[in-house]
């Protein structure tokens, strides 16, 4: 399990050619959502997973209050009670292979595109899920 921290991001980088899903959790994800110039969903207060497969894929858990990023944690481990500490179960799990990922962030097909094209699988809330088409505006 490894705690991703916030860095000191006064501006909100772009989405690089080439990018991946550990350079995107691991540096980007932060400063992206939290500082979005779209207006912040104040109720959206969730816990998602994304499990990515593929070349630099892996697992993150992300937790959003108030619609801003407070928490990233990569490979959490997937025990209920550790989970109940830490106050990381997830809503919804969201998986695909690293491809995919990155052409959502591109904004080549939204998740729902994907998710019909059968090249996102979720399980969990369906309507955190749904809401994701307004969080992927963000990322």
């Amino acid at each position: 399990m490894i705690e991703i921290k916030p860095g000191n991001s006064k501006k909100r980088p772009n989405i690089a050619n080439g990018i991946t899903p550990v350079e995107y959790f691991e540096q980007l994800i932060f400063p992206r959502v939290n500082l979005c110039p779209l207006p912040k969903i104040e109720s959206l207060n969730t816990v998602i997973r994304f499990d990515i497969d593929g070349d630099s894929g892996g697992s993150w858990t992300i937790r959003v209050e108030c619609g801003l990023l407070k928490r990233v944690v990569r490979n959490f481990p997937d025990t209920g009670l550790l989970i109940n500490v830490s106050g990381l179960r997830p809503v919804s799990t969201f998986q695909m292979d690293s491809k995919t990922f990155v052409s959502i962030l591109k904004r080549e097909f939204t998740p729902q595109n994907a998710f019909f094209k059968r090249k996102v699988k979720i399980s969990g809330d369906i309507m955190i899920a749904l809401k994701m088409n307004v969080l992927v505006n963000y990322l």
